[in-house]
């Protein structure tokens, strides 16, 4: 599918459209803006500056083996779950909710710049390591999340961003994103 969208690109530069109300220096700033984010499918940007600590989890950067388990054992700082919500652009009490920490709780580690505890941190490293996979599958960033987010047929009518509470759910997301990557209908 992602060929079938590159190579639609790349014959919309051989041949010139005119679009009603669209200037030619326009068109070639979009043209050259699809031409960049295709060559950066894979690149993980932070949405904003402060959000990398949950950035640094989805680019994959913490989730190489014993470390990544040593990591968990310790529990990520709280203001983790500020960062992921900033990342999906969704309500705090969202990631809260999904990494079962309540509001009173995150509030409070966060002003003693405390850990969540290793359940809630496996929870987000999860949502980390599905989200990277769902941003491979697309490859695009802005898709993926957006895709995260919003509710999904195949999984009940479900959120698959709502399902990282459990690994079952995860499970569920992931053979989702393995039947869109080989073809399936999901």
């Amino acid at each position: 599918m992602v060929s079938v969208v590159k190579n639609s690109v790349e014959k919309q530069h051989h041949v010139k459209k005119r679009v009603p109300g669209v200037s030619d220096a326009a068109s070639k700033r979009s043209a050259k803006l699809t031409e960049t984010l295709l060559k950066k499918k894979h690149v993980v940007r932070p949405r904003k500056a402060h959000l990398t600590a949950f950035s640094r989890i989805v680019s994959g950067e913490l989730l190489a083996g014993f470390a990544a388990v040593k990591s968990i054992r310790e529990g990520y700082p709280a203001h983790i779950l500020k960062s992921a919500s900033s990342f999906f652009d969704v309500p705090d009490a969202r990631i809260q909710s999904i990494a079962q920490v309540p509001a009173t709780t995150a509030s409070r580690l966060e002003k003693k710049q405390a850990n969540i505890d290793p359940a809630a941190t496996e929870r987000i490293y999860r949502m980390g390591t599905v989200t990277r996979m769902a941003i491979d599958v697309f490859e695009n960033q802005d898709a993926a999340i957006k895709w995260m987010c919003q509710p999904n047929r195949t999984l009940g009518g479900v959120a698959p961003l709502d399902l990282m509470d459990t690994e079952p759910g995860a499970v569920s997301v992931r053979q989702v994103l393995n039947a869109i990557e080989t073809g399936g209908v999901a």
